[in-house]
């Protein structure tokens, strides 16, 4: 029996020793074929990798499944170098896949979509969509996508669309009952809200659908990221209606980056800021609702407004902001001022007082947002946004802790966050980071003017808003601090040309 018993132990060894060999095979060209699809490590680092783990998967071949008369303490330690593997393996399996996973998320350009809102009375006896039938509905002719929408609410329910030249047109003829319902981008509706007193009281939001826009071309930038001087505009929205709709542009900053140099600037520009929307005539607008055309749009505008080409946009959420900072562990702010910052439906308040201080996502996010508190208003705001990503940067490029987070933290964002640069030059740049571990200068600026009250492209000649006229002075100064970024010397181009 004891004879019999020793066999089939060393049946089963023999089995667990097949198997973990099988294994470490596995994991282990997963694992590099995983790392070389991230393609954030050279050659200098794979080859290396690929020999050290044939070497130990030839030893462990030959130990633990060929040679049947290897000693105990060699297939002893020929296991325990495969569980090793197995279970490192494993572990940088999940760290390469999930970056692989983001990197694909945020790369992939999906169409943009606009959301729209049937928007009644609240005295209406319509209460739901089924209820519009045969009644009449307005929309918005000078809106490009006001014939899609009515195909597809005509759809669903048999409707009598009429087509208005504003919105102004539209809004009284709701009022006046001349018309059961409007329909409008529910941005375009947040608005009415905050412009028109007491709007938000006497109309009801029955239902709302997206339109799918159709795709641009967007010319690729041809830059080589690690070496030459790039451009980046980052579009904020607190659209709470994902990233691919179509929102206003809450954030509005141009990242200059010299990889040469190792410095960064944020221009920011203030969302109220009066500019000419690309491609119209006629009626400034407020460079926040550019986003409302979708980010090309924003895009343009900022290269007509400030003559430059941006090479990539990304478009983030502000919801990002609190996964970020906290995945980070909180960042660095300084406020010149003492304030307590509260957010509808939360309990938690923000108390912020003068100089620097610690603070969480949450806090981080309220900073963000805060402009009521501040004389300057939205100008203050992108001061403060602007100091969040730097504190950010920093946090990040300061610690190759945190660098080697990277993934974890990007992963958290994905549903957030969206790129056009392309997956080669994301991990050309990571790569780079990681290579020369460059520690980055960023500097602020940020166009300024004065507040005024001016009728705008989106909502018509009719209804003035608050804008912000952009100084001349301060318009020049951004121009010409971006030009001395773009220098690959970090030499005032401008200043070269007068000396010649």
């Amino acid at each position: 029996m004891a004879e019999v018993k020793t066999k089939k132990n060393r049946v089963w060894w023999t089995f667990l020793k097949v198997i973990l060999v099988i294994a470490q095979a596995a994991i282990s060209i997963m694992l590099v074929l995983s790392i070389i699809h991230t393609n954030i490590v050279g050659t200098e680092i794979i080859v290396p990798v690929i020999i050290i783990l044939l070497i130990l998967l030839i030893l462990n071949l030959v130990f633990l499944v060929i040679r049947k008369k290897s000693s105990m303490m060699t297939q002893i330690i020929g296991s325990v170098i495969a569980l090793i593997i197995i279970i490192g393996g494993i572990f940088a399996l999940r760290y390469t896949d999930s970056f692989n996973n983001f990197l694909s998320k945020v790369t992939e350009q999906k169409p943009e979509t606009k959301e729209y809102g049937v928007v009644v009375k609240n005295d209406s006896s319509v209460k739901e969509l089924s209820q519009l039938a045969q009644h009449s509905v307005g929309f918005l002719k000078t809106d490009v996508k006001a014939m899609n929408a009515e195909q597809y609410l005509q759809s669903l329910v048999k409707i009598d669309a009429d087509f208005y030249d504003d919105i102004d047109t539209m809004v009284s003829m709701l009022d006046g009952s001349m018309t059961d319902a409007i329909v409008l981008e529910t941005d375009r509706i947040e608005i009415l809200k905050e412009e028109m007193e007491g709007l938000e009281e006497k109309i009801n939001i029955i239902y709302t659908f997206e339109i799918e826009l159709e795709s641009e071309d967007i010319p690729i930038s041809e830059k080589e990221v690690t070496t030459e001087p790039f451009i980046v505009y980052i579009s904020g929205s607190d659209s709470r209606n994902g990233i691919k709709a179509t929102a206003r542009s809450d954030v509005n900053i141009i990242v200059v980056v010299n990889p040469k140099t190792g410095k960064i600037l944020l221009a920011s520009i203030p969302r109220d800021t009066y500019v000419q929307l690309h491609d119209t005539t006629g009626l400034k607008d407020k460079l926040t609702h550019a986003g409302v055309y979708g980010i090309n749009m924003s895009k343009t505008t900022i290269e007509d407004f400030l003559g430059i080409s941006i090479d990539y946009t990304i478009k983030v959420s502000f919801e990002t902001v609190v996964k970020v900072v906290d995945e980070l562990d909180g960042i660095d702010i300084t406020s010149d001022q003492a304030m307590k910052l509260r957010a509808e439906g939360k309990d938690k308040v923000c108390e912020f007082t003068v100089g620097t201080q610690h603070v969480d996502g949450d806090c981080a996010l309220r900073f963000a947002r805060e402009r009521k508190a501040y004389k300057t208003g939205d100008r203050h705001r992108g001061e403060n946004q602007q100091q969040v990503i730097t504190s950010i940067i920093g946090r990040l490029a300061g610690s190759r802790d945190y660098l080697l987070k990277v993934p974890t933290i990007l992963e958290v964002a994905a549903d957030s966050f969206e790129t056009s640069i392309p997956r080669e030059d994301i991990a050309k740049f990571i790569r780079m980071q990681l290579a020369n571990g460059t520690d980055w200068k960023v500097e602020s600026i940020a166009v300024d003017g004065t507040g005024s009250m001016q009728p705008t492209y989106s909502m018509g000649a009719n209804r003035p808003l608050y804008v912000m006229i952009p100084s001349e002075a301060s318009v020049a100064e951004v121009k010409n601090k971006i030009t001395e970024y773009l220098n690959s010397e970090g030499i005032v181009e401008s200043e070269n040309n007068e000396k010649e």
